[in-house]
């Protein structure tokens, strides 16, 4: 039986997903919903990834997405300005993903947390300036690369999951924290199945995109499992 705390989190879990960001143009930028974030990265790159990858010179991802992603997942300021993120991720997508997007649904399980945490070291350490960027890393993989089995990071993240292991003190960086959610969130997880929504933002392609992914992964339990735990630190 749920208790009245989970069904509020599964009305907000729900509400994320078609409400734009209050953060973000005054809260009316469908982009900054939880489907038009996985519209403009997931599904913008594998509608590129039908059409050879070209997007008649511009960057796969344009800075504005960078900038409705950092606004509605209240990302902290890091100096690093978004034009240099986008021309970077444009790369980082082109070598690194582009050659390997088809065959990421055919990896097990075991190969696909291996490479999540190698495209998270490589997207911290190149995507935002000289600083190691973990926080901003986990959160752009995590619509970009939703097939991936990804957590989000962050100090509040960090803490929550902390707290509901009974650990004496917060992860040191994202490693020990990815082993510690998917602890948790395997345990969870039989409370995470629900009903899914589908899409309505995005072109007729993004939006098959998204269905497909929702239906063949479980990004959808693990974005209830984060909103979970930032809920129990609130």
């Amino acid at each position: 039986m749920k208790t009245m705390h989970c069904e509020r989190i599964d009305e907000d879990t729900l509400s994320d997903w078609t409400q734009p960001s209050e953060r973000v143009g005054s809260g009316q930028d469908d982009r900054s919903s939880q489907n038009g974030l996985l519209s403009i990265f997931y599904g913008s790159l594998d509608k590129a990834s039908q059409y050879n990858w070209l997007n008649a010179g511009r960057t796969l991802v344009d800075k504005t997405y960078i900038n409705i992603l950092k606004q509605s997942e209240d990302l902290p300021s890091i100096g690093v300005d978004s034009h240099h993120v986008a021309t970077e991720l444009d790369r980082f997508i082109r070598e690194e993903l582009q050659p390997i997007w088809q065959e990421i649904d055919h990896l097990d399980h075991t190969g696909k947390q291996a490479l999540t945490l190698t495209l998270l070291d490589k997207a911290a350490d190149r995507l935002f300036g000289s600083d190691r960027q973990e926080n901003h890393a986990s959160w752009l993989l995590f619509y970009l690369c939703p097939q991936l089995p990804i957590f989000p990071y962050g100090p509040l993240l960090n803490q929550a999951l902390s707290n509901r292991l009974h650990q004496e003190s917060v992860f040191e960086n994202y490693h020990p924290y990815y082993r510690g959610s998917c602890e948790l969130f395997t345990r969870m997880l039989p409370n995470l199945v629900s009903e899914q929504p589908p899409a309505w933002y995005g072109d007729k392609s993004q939006q098959q995109s998204v269905n497909r992914l929702k239906s063949g992964s479980d990004w959808w339990q693990r974005h209830r499992f984060i909103r979970q735990l930032e809920k129990s630190v609130d």
